[in-house]
Formats: C-alpha cells, structure tokens, sequence
C-alpha cells in the first residue's frame, strides 16, 4: 500500500436540509479515526478498508453493502487495501429520533449492526439518496421524500432493540466517564479527577476506556472539541473564537486537531459550507 497522501475531500449541506450533511472522499489511503455525532449512511465506490467498531474489526469493500453510524461511537480505520472513494450522509440525532418517534420506535434508535446486509429496502433508498445527492439536481420535494425513504427503511430493518449481551462489570463505570466527559470537555479534565468521579483507579479506567470506546479519554475529548467546533464554524463563529470556545489553547490548536480528524482545516471546511454560485 503507497504512504497516505492527503485526501481529496468535499463537504456540503443539501440547500434546506440543515439536519444533513454530505462527505465524500476520492481515492483516500488515510487512516481515519472517528467519533460519530449523527448516524450515517456510507456507500464505498472503490477501494476497501479494515475498521474497528464495537470492539471488532471488520472488511467494507465497495458494493452494495452500506457502512453504518450511530451517535456517541467510535470508528477506527485499521488497514487500507485499496485506495476509497466513497460518500457518506449523516443525519443529526434530531432528525432521526424524531423519524422513530412518527414510527412508533425507540426514542434514541440503536443501530444493530456496522454494515448492512447488502440487500433490502435501506440499500436500496440509500443508493438512490446518494445518487441524488451527488448530481446535486434534486429539488427539495425530491430529497426530502428520499430522505425519509431511507429512514424508514434504516430504522424497520436495523433499529430492532438489540440482542441481549453479558454487561461487563465495570461498563457502567465508563459509561459514567464517557458522559461526564460529554459533559464538561471544554474543561481541562485531568486524569485523577474523571477516575475519581467513577470509581475505578485511573490505570484501570485507562485500560477498559480504551477497550469499550477505542479511544483514550484525551483523545475522546478532542474528538468531541472538533465535533463541536464544526457546528459553531458552521454557525459563523470565527475560528480564533471557537478554539477558545471549545476548550482549546488557540487557533493554532484548533487547526491542527480539526485537520487531525476532520482531513480539512477549519477555514476549508467553512468554504466547503458556502453555496456553490
């Protein structure tokens, strides 16, 4: 596999749909790590890749067969074999929750599975939403009604509650961590206090932070800054701004960490944002 090169990426909101966000990746050999803040339909159309996600690692190639995201959760690319192009479209929690709710379903959908079946009704209304999407000639009457053929076919066939699984014990115990960090990651957290504040001794908490959400603390923090700090520039906040905002030292900061993880830099991802004349 040739080193990573930087990815060829490109980032919109269909004109209308707020609660939508459009990412797509040509020819990518980056290694991306992720932590998810909607939930999110992915086709790859070339290449394949290895990624972590639930404690497993899986294969996505191109094909039917869709990626898929929920809110709160991490992804880890672990291996690429294959230059990817792919595009994915997330949809805020909002959005989806209050699809569940019109359906009768969970008010926080859980998602069962990290890749779809490769056949079926998700398959088939992602497909044509992505297709829309690309060409970007669908009026709004149009996306909307893919939009919601999507989620409807999502949550009918891989929103069903989950099959029961032996808890370990001290699950809750990072869950705690997790959403107290949530709570307060524009605050310097330090290590001693978070373990503290669960429970378990920090060398402890380390480990099986790692183990259960694929991260360390720190770094889940800076994922959540970044996560953050894409809607405030979205909102028009300026950068030197947001940095501080989010908890970070600077713009510099800023820059660094969101190129990181978000494979553009802060002032490229608001271009990507502006309406195309």
């Amino acid at each position: 596999m040739p080193p990573a090169r930087p990815a060829a990426i490109t980032t919109w909101r269909p004109p209308g749909f707020p609660d939508v966000m459009v990412s797509r990746v040509e020819e990518d050999t980056r290694l991306w790590v992720g932590h998810s803040t909607a939930y999110v339909i992915t086709v790859t159309y070339a290449g394949a890749f290895d990624f972590w996600y639930r404690g497993q690692v899986r294969t996505q190639v191109a094909g039917p067969r869709l990626k898929l995201k929920e809110p709160g959760e991490v992804h880890r690319d672990e291996r690429v074999h294959a230059p990817v192009t792919a595009q994915s479209v997330a949809f805020s929690p909002s959005l989806v929750e209050g699809a569940a709710r019109q359906l009768g379903r969970a008010a926080m959908p859980h998602l069962r599975e990290a890749l779809s079946h490769g056949q079926g009704r998700t398959e088939a209304t992602a497909l044509a939403l992505h297709a829309a999407l690309t060409a970007r000639e669908a009026d709004a009457l149009e996306l909307d009604s893919r939009i919601t053929e999507v989620l409807g076919a999502l949550l009918t066939e891989y929103a069903e509650p989950p099959a029961p699984r032996n808890v370990p014990p001290h699950r809750p115990a990072v869950l705690r961590a997790r959403d107290y960090l949530r709570a307060c990651f524009t605050r310097n957290v330090g290590l001693d206090a978070l373990a503290t504040a669960v429970g378990l001794n920090k060398f402890h908490l380390l480990r099986l932070f790692r183990a259960e959400l694929g991260l360390p603390p720190h770094e889940y923090v800076t994922h959540l800054r970044v996560a953050r700090a894409r809607t405030l520039l979205a909102q028009g906040m300026p950068a030197a701004e947001v940095a501080t905002e989010v908890g970070l030292c600077d713009q510099s900061q800023l820059n660094r960490h969101f190129r990181r993880i978000a494979g553009l830099t802060p002032g490229q991802f608001v271009r990507a944002l502006r309406p195309r004349q």
